[in-house]
């Protein structure tokens, strides 16, 4: 089998939006793994309704400024603020391979997001990444951060969270860093950049979408995105549909993680490869039919008109249940038109294509498995 993957399975305790559900929930992280809080209100003076500010295909030119960054002072930990358009990187790891490379691949991460799946705003100013050397400085600094709620994401194994617009990650190996970097980007920028949170299991199912990366041919130090290529959540999602594990789509948009957890050990893990090939799914599932609906969904999300498409379809109590939890409400109905327990045959029958006999060195390529 290639080595190109880690298959390393880990179950990571965080939280969901503590102050958007008011739990703690389960979550997986093959290798990696974490959760955003709720999507806070765009910059000041932010224009979500605008065009992206930035040319996603102009030549990409990261020319970061370097300065000391000092973690902690008794001891002081020292450390580097890596400042690229987009970015304040702050990190204590001392590699300089991955000083050099995480602000390219952050800023590369960033143009996936604004057009992997649909043309979607720039965020405003820099967006603040802490990435520390160890586990012991990312639970100083977790508590620093997150103060009386630090309880909650300091039981997380492995892996990071984002929160009060800042992801807070710490150093677990070079490609699963990066992957859970781009996971945790995208919570990021929809923090920043969206108007509207969108449903838990759409934000996580984005942000899984937003993890598979291989590097460019002789040159290890640029990536590219291949949203296939996540060989982490294919076998899961494999080991899941071989099992009968698989969730219909609407316990997956109307549940939370932790409401899979009773069922098995393998609940979490599994609910975040399944959103991962639900985000396929809506990509590329039944000739492209859905994607419009996933890529309006997107945009309205960013220009805070998605309350009010609720609302309009569902009813003022289910746009008020929407913001205030991110579930319980089938959102993605509202885009569709279809209610998404009508879609579970279809959804199924796309899973069972993508872990078929013979197609792991697709997902290895990056390549889509569906003909």
């Amino acid at each position: 089998m290639p080595t190109h993957f880690s298959r390393r399975r880990v179950l990571v305790l965080s939280a969901v939006g503590v102050g958007a559900i008011g739990a703690m929930v389960w979550i997986a992280g093959c290798s990696r793994s974490a959760t955003s809080a709720a999507p806070s209100q765009a910059a000041s003076g932010a224009t979500a309704t605008e065009p992206i500010s930035m040319s996603v295909n102009a030549p990409l030119v990261v020319a970061p400024v370097v300065e000391d960054w000092t973690f902690e002072s008794t001891p002081a930990v020292p450390g580097k603020a890596i400042n690229t358009t987009s970015f304040r990187i702050m990190t204590t790891v001392a590699s300089q391979g991955m000083q050099e490379r995480l602000p390219v691949f952050m800023e590369t991460a960033l143009r996936h997001y604004l057009s992997g799946i649909t043309s979607l705003p720039a965020p405003q100013g820099q967006m603040n990444l802490y990435m520390m050397a160890n586990r012991p400085q990312w639970e100083r600094l977790t508590q620093k951060v997150m103060g009386s709620e630090a309880d909650v994401y300091l039981r997380i194994e492995r892996g990071g969270f984002t929160a009060r617009n800042a992801s807070v990650l710490w150093d677990i190996g070079r490609r699963d860093t990066l992957a859970i970097s781009a996971h945790e980007g995208w919570h990021l920028y929809t923090q920043r950049a969206f108007r509207d949170p969108l449903p838990i299991g759409l934000e996580e199912g984005i942000a899984t979408f937003m993890e598979g990366f291989r590097w460019n041919t002789n040159d290890d130090d640029t990536p590219s995105f291949f949203p296939w290529a996540n060989g982490e959540r294919f076998w899961q999602l494999r080991q899941a549909a071989s099992q009968e594990r698989l969730v219909n789509i609407d316990e997956l948009l109307l549940l939370s993680p932790q409401d899979l957890m009773g069922r098995s050990t393998e609940g979490a893990l599994d609910y975040y490869a399944q959103v991962w090939a639900l985000t396929h799914f809506l990509v590329e599932g039944d000739n492209g039919r859905y994607r419009p609906a996933l890529e309006q969904m997107l945009q309205d999300a960013a220009a805070g008109r998605l309350n009010a498409q609720i609302r309009e379809k569902l009813g003022p109590r289910a746009a008020s249940i929407h913001n205030n939890r991110r579930r319980g409400v089938d959102v993605l109905s509202v885009y569709t038109g279809v209610p998404s327990a009508s879609l579970n045959e279809s959804y199924k029958a796309f899973v069972a294509r993508i872990v078929r006999t013979g197609m792991w060195q697709k997902i290895w390529r990056g390549e889509s498995p569906i003909p």
